[in-house]
């Protein structure tokens, strides 16, 4: 069997290398280009040639150093435009690309005979939608199911696409073609290992065993005189069929926040995202979520917004919607970045990340592009730093596999706030499987630069050559991020285990807290920015 599976997977290399010298032809240029099957992914059959996809382009925006230097002006407390935010238009305007290249793309995509009443323009930002044989001869490439084998998820991607080379310098991406993911699917590998909490345990102190007190005492997270305002609400991320459970909610509270049973939250559907209360899967990861920021968040309002795992594939009657299963973020964001601006989170909080290095570079660059966009609109985003320590596998995927430590993505994007994790009080300590390290694309911020400059020289030349000391560290901060007691499907459990994929939600959560007090206090405040 050994050899035979050596040659196919030879045969499959190549047949690889043909697809991508493919979509380098006469009169176009690529623009992206995967060296090979990102891991966990098996390429399998030609994908059905009817299958509809949304496509996502991004337009090369010519002042997008300009603005994102404004942002960070506008989010220093010291600069003169601090606070200062951009309304929703006044963005869009500042990005639009000239009429000159909307013309452009648009006559492009009309050439190929793109639906009409498919094109929607959003400034920088176009959307169509095409069945496959039409984007393989768009994108001069050919797609396939890619499956991902821990998770049996199968979606459909391509190795490599070109565009033509009179709209090549004018497109920064698009989407999904070259962005695989790293999914995760909770019924199978459960995201928590929670064990059930013993009466002793959860009379224990905060060292052991983390509840609502615990939390309020450690970083004093007290109630404020302000009254529920719709400017200042606590958005949560939810993903990938993770449900917050009412009854689960309900029966936290009575035992855990007693004295703010009227709590409760909202649920926002993007891109058809469910929030079954009759599911068998496990919910620890939404329960953790919802059960502590708005315990905690008492007079701010709560909005779980759960988001449709299935973004990209536009289902024609009786197709399988299986195929093409991600991780929809682009979705998310877009859907924020069109709401008024009075229906915006104060805080958005999400409990995701990968190898910055398995991120397409166009990706990472847009999307974090577009957290600077909500930050431009007074959106506070947080992400976890991610739990796989300073570098992860710490082999590039460049064909080197060098030895590095791997920066986390979007927590190494300048424009959100990544926490990381701690555990034990007096005194508090960074946790082994908190991630931290610096960025292999984003520049340092001026923000960071006196104390990262400083942690740098402590540092010496330990580690030269695993890192770029020039790139944006992170995380920024840190809190508690284990031993927390959550109810999920009316059992108590206390969350822990070796398996925590995202138990750096617990932290996230703990710093959303003291961002959304902020937020209430500011709006105390009549001459407040912002």
């Amino acid at each position: 069997m050994a050899p035979f599976t050596l040659v196919m997977g030879i045969l499959s290399l190549c047949i690889s290398c043909i697809d991508i010298g493919a979509a380098a032809q006469s009169g176009y240029t690529v623009v992206e280009q995967l060296r090979n099957v990102p891991d966990g992914w098996i390429k399998r059959d030609a994908a059905p040639a009817s299958e509809l996809v949304r496509f996502r382009l991004a337009m090369n925006q010519e002042r997008a150093a300009e603005f994102e230097r404004r942002v960070i002006d506008m989010s220093t407390p010291s600069h003169s435009s601090y606070g200062q935010h951009m309304k929703r238009d006044d963005v869009r305007e500042f990005l639009r690309p000239s009429e000159e290249v909307s013309d452009k793309v648009l006559s492009w995509l009309r050439s190929e005979n793109v639906p009409a009443g498919s094109i929607e323009s959003h400034g920088s930002w176009i959307t169509f939608t095409v069945p496959v044989s039409q984007a393989e001869r768009m994108l001069r490439t050919r797609f396939y199911a890619f499956h991902h084998v821990e998770t049996s998820t199968t979606q459909v991607r391509t190795l490599a696409y070109s565009v033509p080379d009179d709209v090549h310098r004018y497109i920064q991406m698009i989407q999904p073609t070259t962005r695989f993911g790293q999914p995760v699917r909770h019924e199978r590998q459960p995201l928590f290992q929670g064990t059930v909490a013993s009466l002793e345990e959860l009379a224990a102190n905060c060292s052991a065993t983390i509840t609502p007190n615990c939390l309020r005492e450690l970083y004093g997270i007290y109630d404020t005189r302000a009254g529920p305002d719709p400017r200042n609400r606590l958005g949560v991320s939810g993903f990938l069929d993770q449900y917050a459970r009412y009854d689960d909610f309900e029966n936290f509270m009575r035992l855990y926040a007693p004295n703010r049973t009227d709590v409760n939250f909202t649920v926002v559907s993007i891109n058809d995202g469910l929030n079954l209360q009759d599911s068998s899967l496990s919910s620890t990861e939404a329960s953790l979520d919802v059960q502590y920021a708005y315990s905690l968040a008492y007079k701010a309002l709560g909005t779980y917004y759960t988001t449709g795992g299935r973004g990209p594939v536009v289902p024609e009657d009786g197709q399988d919607t299986n195929v093409s299963t991600n991780e929809p973020y682009l979705d998310q964001l877009h859907y924020f970045l069109d709401l008024p601006d009075e229906e915006l989170p104060a805080v958005l909080s999400t409990s995701y990340g990968e190898d910055e290095q398995s991120v397409p570079e166009s990706y990472s660059n847009a999307t974090c592009n577009l957290f600077a966009q909500l930050g431009a609109r007074g959106v506070s985003i947080i992400f976890s730093s991610g739990d796989s320590g300073v570098g992860s596998t710490c082999i590039t995927n460049d064909g080197t596999n060098r030895t590095r430590f791997l920066p986390v993505f979007p927590a190494s994007c300048p424009f959100v706030t990544a926490v990381g994790g701690t555990y034990d009080v007096q005194p508090e300590k960074a946790i082994s499987f908190s991630s931290g390290g610096f960025s292999d694309r984003f520049p340092r911020p001026s923000y960071q630069e006196s104390s990262v400059q400083g942690y740098l020289e402590q540092l010496g030349s330990r580690w030269n050559g695993l890192y770029n000391p020039s790139g944006r560290g992170f995380p920024d901060v840190a809190a508690q991020a284990t031993n927390f007691v959550v109810i999920d499907h009316g059992q108590t459990l206390r969350v822990g285990g070796t398996r925590s994929v995202v138990k750096m939600s617990v932290a996230l959560r703990n710093f959303a807290l003291t961002i959304v007090v902020v937020h209430l206090r500011l709006y105390l405040q009549p001459s407040s920015p912002g």
